[in-house]
């Protein structure tokens, strides 16, 4: 398989995971579907019918089971030319990852932040390679409480805590490019637009209504482009809606601010800082 273009979704058995998935298959690549269910995940395995799409577990809110992810995929592909951050969760409600953690911050930032920092030698190894994290406009509402990025102290709040998450993607990809410049490997973040997807399963019937919303395979548009575009091999550290490059918020482009977010991701993840 060392000669095939590999690439990783996370959160692919359903929406926009789902469609990028198909069209990177289309494009040529070797795909693996990073999904948390495998039952789900089965079935759009076989939506897919490509032999060269794959199902691996990706649970983002277990650190011990992404680690023995990371061992089987490591064990099993000698590259990774395409790495989708895709999976997100936006729970009413405040829960905890395995490890603790509050569970849409520890899933839609720090599970993803795990992933890329300990996939990173294979993605340099493989070069030129991409990594396109899956963001949303709404982090131009979001703030980050250092002090209480969990929400132990403050009232959880379903769309304050997702806008946090959003705005810690957008922060990732710009302190990456930066940290991780000269290794052949691109960041880049997309809002994909709104679309009707499984993301807002929990919200009021009156928000899951699919009028006036793109839908699934529209929403991959955009990741796609970032993913494949020859035009864009060298573009990273960018922040685009759909497939229109635009600043991001203030706050995103503060570099102190991407610094200690980096800083407090990986002491929270136990990785060397």
């Amino acid at each position: 398989m060392s000669s095939q273009r590999i690439a990783l979704v996370t959160g692919a058995n359903t929406g926009i995971g789902l469609e990028i998935a198909r069209g990177l298959l289309a494009d040529g690549f070797t795909v693996v579907l990073g999904c948390r269910d495998l039952k789900k995940g089965e079935a759009a395995l076989a939506s897919l019918a490509s032999p060269n799409a794959h199902l691996m577990q990706v649970d983002l809110a277990n650190l011990a089971r992404l680690k023995n992810f990371l061992t089987k995929f490591t064990a099993t592909f000698s590259r990774l030319d395409v790495l989708v951050l895709n999976a997100g969760v936006w729970p009413r409600t405040r829960r905890r990852t395995e490890d603790g953690f509050e569970l849409t911050f520890g899933v839609n930032h720090l599970g993803h932040f795990f992933l890329a920092h300990e996939l990173m030698p294979l993605l340099e190894k493989s070069a030129p390679a991409r990594v396109v994290s899956l963001t949303s406009s709404l982090h131009f509402k979001g703030e980050l409480d250092f002090d209480d990025l969990m929400f132990k102290v403050r009232k959880h709040h379903g769309p304050t805590a997702y806008a946090q998450s959003k705005l810690a993607n957008v922060l990732f990809t710009l302190a990456a490019a930066r940290k991780w410049a000269g290794k052949g490997v691109t960041f880049t973040c997309v809002h994909p637009g709104v679309v009707a997807t499984e993301l807002n399963r929990e919200a009021p019937e009156s928000a899951r209504r699919p009028e006036g919303k793109l839908t699934p395979a529209q929403g991959a548009a955009g990741p796609l482009w970032l993913a494949t575009a020859p035009e864009l091999a060298d573009v990273t550290g960018a922040y685009f809606d759909q497939k229109a490059k635009q600043a991001p918020s203030a706050l995103a482009q503060d570099v102190a601010v991407q610094d200690r977010l980096w800083d407090v991701s990986k002491t929270l993840l136990k990785l060397p800082v």
